[in-house]
């Protein structure tokens, strides 16, 4: 029987080696995301999401790499395929991306060659995945540009990707990753860099799209109102860890934790006037080299606990079925006290 997941992710630790010191960008994070459904992860710069989304697909640059925990991929047959024990140059993790999983990236012009055709590059996956001809390739490209919205779409096969906008090569990164029917999409922040009036086209087209396809989406913003939009389920991460997990309805009207709090605090109101000051999280995400001890987030934290945030890591806790949140106010402080080392506790 299939999995309600289409992937789960169990502790995964993704640490970068330099000669510094060891990077802890992903520390021990784990989450679902469901079946036909659209999980978005937020948070701030170098919280993690990035490089969680990239050991999905086993591209994290040199020198990082998966340290530790699974990245399972339950398929429809009803077989699960750990990603994180697979070779990232090997040919079974080649036969999942771009077929199983695709990705939209943050930069549409970095992430498309400037020296090949729009052709070329929309092409490439399906010949590599499909038993296709070229022509049976192109036909589906058209249909896909079509379907993204972009305007002649036959003629676009010839263009390079220094002839387009912005939007539209956003557009050809959409119909790129939707080429082969992925059971995943990952989009990677894929409207930051695009005004206001061409972000909400491309959210439409990714709605009607997922619907249309049956496909789960792990889309990945600092854009709370977009996560409003879009969201089944909401995932929130802070420095490497996912901090607080629940539904769309759950973070927006009961968050748990004090940086989702935050977060949502920060949120410009149309009620304030034009003279209130916004809300700010006080202080900055820690440098990775000089993380601090307990709780990450408690030097930030307006509701700390003082002598306890500073030395307690907190566990998951589940406050409601469902829902996970890693904040010692909703932890047994004394249990966890007795367990401690002298310095710290680990979760």
């Amino acid at each position: 029987m299939a999995s309600d997941n289409l992937l789960e992710l169990k502790d995964v630790e993704t640490h970068f080696f330099t000669d510094e010191g060891v990077v802890k960008s992903v520390d021990g994070v784990s989450y679902n995301v469901p079946r036909g459904k659209t999980l978005c992860v937020v948070g701030e710069s170098g919280s993690g999401k990035s490089v969680t989304a990239r050991s999905i697909l086993r591209i994290v640059d040199h020198p990082g790499r998966i340290v530790g925990g699974e990245i399972l991929l339950h398929r429809a047959a009803g077989e699960s395929l750990d990603i994180a024990k697979l070779d990232p140059y090997g040919d079974e993790i080649r036969a999942v991306r771009g077929k199983d999983i695709a990705m939209i990236f943050q930069e549409p012009m970095s992430a498309l060659s400037p020296v090949h055709t729009i052709g070329d590059q929309l092409t490439e996956a399906m010949l590599l995945h499909l038993p296709v001809t070229k022509r049976q390739a192109e036909a589906r490209a058209v249909e896909m540009l079509t379907k993204v919205g972009l305007p002649k779409p036959g003629d676009r096969l010839k263009s390079y990707p220094f002839e387009l906008s912005g939007g539209m090569r956003q557009r050809v990164c959409i119909a790129m990753a939707l080429m082969c029917e992925p059971k995943l999409l990952i989009a990677d922040e894929p409207t930051t860099a695009l005004d206001v009036t061409t972000q909400a086209n491309i959210l439409d087209v990714l709605s009607d799209l997922q619907r249309e396809m049956d496909m789960s989406v792990m889309f990945i913003t600092h854009d709370l109102g977009v996560v409003a939009e879009i969201a089944d389920e909401v995932v929130v991460m802070y420095l490497g860890k996912a901090v607080e997990r629940g539904t769309v309805d759950e973070i927006f009207y009961d968050p748990k934790h004090p940086y989702t709090k935050s977060l949502l605090n920060s949120i410009p109101k149309l009620e304030l006037g034009t003279r209130h000051r916004l809300e700010a999280i006080r202080g900055m995400v820690p440098h990775p080299f000089n993380r601090p001890t307990g709780c990450s987030f408690h030097t930030r934290c307006d509701e700390v606990m003082v002598g306890v945030c500073n030395k307690i890591v907190p566990p998951p806790e589940q406050p409601s079925p469902g829902r996970e949140v890693r904040c010692l106010l909703y932890s047994d402080v004394e249990a966890l006290r007795k367990n401690a080392p002298k310095e710290e506790v680990r979760a």
